[in-house]
């Protein structure tokens, strides 16, 4: 009596773990959309931070708020499809989605309320957030790589 064995798939990742082309791209430039709207927020925020005049500033900074949150959310979205070839991809753009969300509430308290102590708080969490997307970033360009 003999045994056959049939050929197996092929060790390491398989196909289907590999996101398309179009979705890695996608999660590509809406990160780096959300990376440069981190960006120009710290440098409309420098615009008025103990100036004359600043109330323009002020309008750009929570437009520009209100933009980088829906873009954050869009980035968790385009992670969200590439979750098979990256479990923690998602978990971090979520992440960044949920800072950015808590980021706002503390901007509006401090315009609305005047609460300029959040300021201490406000400042980190923006360097935290900018970290975090570099770091999606440098999780996208490794699903690339890998891809190829």
């Amino acid at each position: 009596m003999s045994t056959s064995t049939q050929p197996g798939p092929a060790p390491g990742p398989s196909a289907e773990n590999h996101p398309s082309a179009g979705a890695m791209r996608t999660f590509s430039i809406l990160n780096g959309l959300t990376l440069l709207g981190v960006l120009l927020q710290a440098v409309w925020a420098g615009a008025f931070i103990d100036r004359a005049g600043r109330s323009a500033w002020i309008t750009v900074h929570e437009i520009g708020a209100f933009v980088v949150v829906v873009l954050a959310l869009a980035t968790a979205l385009a992670a969200v499809t590439l979750r098979r070839a990256h479990s923690a991809l998602p978990l971090a753009a979520l992440g960044l989605l949920v800072l950015i969300i808590v980021q706002t509430g503390l901007g509006e308290a401090i315009t609305r309320t005047g609460a300029n102590e959040l300021t201490v708080a406000h400042v980190p969490i923006a360097v935290l957030i900018f970290g975090l997307g570099v770091y999606l970033s440098s999780m996208g360009a490794r699903l690339r790589r890998s891809a190829v």
